[in-house]
């Protein structure tokens, strides 16, 4: 759009003189219109250039200013007045009045014809609208070539950024950042996004109050003022990213460099809905990962070359990982966070029977990777169990890795209350595991166990430590934070309680043994 600024700017007004109002001049305008009746602001919609002479206004002072404020209140964005015909220069009870109401007034000599004014102002006005539209019909067209090629949430916030000159951020529906790109120096709220991740939960409560209510009655960006007082010190656009009548997202357009336009409003609006397709191309990947990793765990094999195309080869080592969740405000969060961790990696997520499962090549730093995706989990306030398979090299086995992340989280239930387990780590329990509870009944040595855990848990407690440890008596005092004495007190009890011989390999591992299953099977 043109603004009164800019048309001033037109050889056609080159003698023109704003008296009054300027701040004003940033107004746009639609259109020109000529005021030659009383009634005038009944004819008017708002957003005109209104021309007139002294001529045409009425005859007494409170008169010409109600007229002049009722042309205001229909929105109009300035009035050219000429003069050197019945006037040399616009009272200044007028110019008080466009001060009051930031309506410019513009002087203007008599001899200019309006009609002269109308044309170039509404050609240009046409110019610039083409323009816009010829702006706003690339931005689609490259955009939309983004997604045929493949591109992502950052490429799109790139691109979108060099082809507006702002700043731009992608986020989902909880404000989380997915991409932005920054071109200049940002403001508060932004550094809080880039170091968390996140937009700051006090800015998203300000905007409770009006803005996100609006979005989501009109699904329309909505204009974003200066809130200093919860970091926002530059003007922001935000749009929402809706995907069938449902608010997946936000994009936001920061106002870093220069002032906000209507072709960034238009802009925000064309690449929110681009996110939206990229989001729905996302579900639909996702769809595609489930039932892929259904397949493979129903043993169709002959789909294993599929995982090729997210840079797993089932070829080479591979393992599986079980993500076990609760918790979170939804289910889908432990899933979204994997994906976003899983970024650049030879893997992929999918979801099976309600757990999240990962795929991915075999590698030594796969703990360390276990432990940061835990992390991030607690930090959402989501309680996970993660269980990591055996090293497999054959797409036959997915559904034999499958059964063991299973069989691995049934049995740290039981046996332990560590959050991530490795089928490596099991040894001879996963054997007692499948041994089942009727060898656990046939055991001689559950007897006296069950004796001593009847007779005091402490000491069913120590002995456990210390057959844990290997029979070292200076390691089982460490571990249960007792004197050695006390110690021996302790071991001398259980020699008595369970009638054994505590310095015999054979009895330990026995003892050992008997004690795992009753912690396997005497809760079932």
């Amino acid at each position: 759009m043109l603004t009164v600024a800019e048309a001033l700017e037109l050889p056609i007004l080159d003698q023109a003189q704003v008296v009054a109002g300027r701040g004003g001049l940033p107004r746009s305008i639609r259109w020109v219109h000529t005021i030659s009746v009383p009634n005038a602001a009944d004819w008017l919609h708002g957003g005109e250039l209104a021309l007139t002479t002294m001529f045409n206004l009425p005859d007494q002072p409170a008169a010409q200013r109600g007229f002049i404020r009722r042309l205001a209140d229909k929105g109009i964005v300035a009035v050219v007045i000429t003069i050197g015909s019945l006037l040399d220069s616009i009272p200044d009870y007028l110019r008080q009045l466009g001060d009051e109401l930031d309506l410019p007034l513009i002087e203007l000599p008599y001899e200019t014809r309006f009609v002269d004014i109308a044309k170039t102002i509404n050609e240009r006005i046409a110019e610039k609208n083409l323009d816009r539209a010829n702006r706003a019909l690339d931005i689609q067209r490259r955009l939309s070539h983004l997604v045929l090629e493949g591109g992502g949430f950052q490429e799109l916030a790139e691109m979108l950024a060099e082809m507006v000159g702002h700043s731009i951020s992608i986020e989902d529906e909880r404000f989380e950042a997915i991409a932005s790109k920054n071109i200049a120096e940002v403001d508060s709220a932004r550094r809080y996004t880039m170091l968390h991740g996140r937009t700051h939960p006090q800015l998203i409560d300000a905007l409770e109050g009006e803005y996100l209510p609006k979005i989501r009655e009109s699904r329309r960006p909505v204009y974003l003022p200066v809130m200093p007082a919860v970091g926002l010190e530059m003007e922001r656009l935000l749009a929402p990213i809706v995907v069938h009548n449902e608010i997946y997202g936000y994009m936001w357009i920061i106002a870093d460099l220069h002032a906000l336009s209507q072709i960034d409003m238009m802009a925000v609006e064309i690449g929110a809905a681009v996110a939206a397709l990229l989001m729905l191309h996302h579900t639909a990947e996702a769809s595609r990962k489930d039932g892929l990793i259904a397949q493979l765990i129903d043993g169709e094999v002959i789909l294993s070359h599929q995982t090729r195309r997210y840079g797993l080869d089932l070829r080479q080592p591979w393992q599986m990982m079980l993500i076990s969740a609760e918790g979170g405000p939804r289910a889908s969060d432990p899933y979204r966070i994997i994906n976003h961790i899983l970024h650049n990696q030879p893997a992929f997520a999918a979801q099976f029977a309600g757990q999240s499962l990962i795929l991915i090549q075999a590698d030594p730093t796969l703990d360390s990777w276990a432990e940061n995706l835990l992390a991030r989990l607690t930090d959402e306030k989501i309680k996970a169990r993660i269980s990591i398979s055996a090293v497999f090299t054959e797409a036959a086995k997915v559904s034999a890795a499958y059964q063991q992340c299973i069989e691995i989280l049934d049995i740290a239930q039981r046996i332990s209350d560590r959050p991530i387990q490795r089928f490596a780590d099991l040894g001879y329990i996963h054997a007692l595991f499948h041994a089942g509870q009727n060898s656990m009944e046939q055991n001689p040595y559950v007897p006296a166990l069950r004796r001593l855990l009847d007779e005091k848990a402490s000491l069913f407690h120590t002995l456990e430590t210390y057959l844990d440890v290997g029979g070292g008596s200076v390691q089982t005092a460490a571990a249960l934070h007792i004197h050695r004495s006390t110690l021996n007190y302790r071991l001398a009890r259980i020699r008595e309680i369970c009638q054994v011989d505590l310095s015999s390999p054979n009895v330990r591992i026995n003892l050992q043994i008997a004690l795992k299953m009753m912690r396997l099977f005497d809760g079932d």
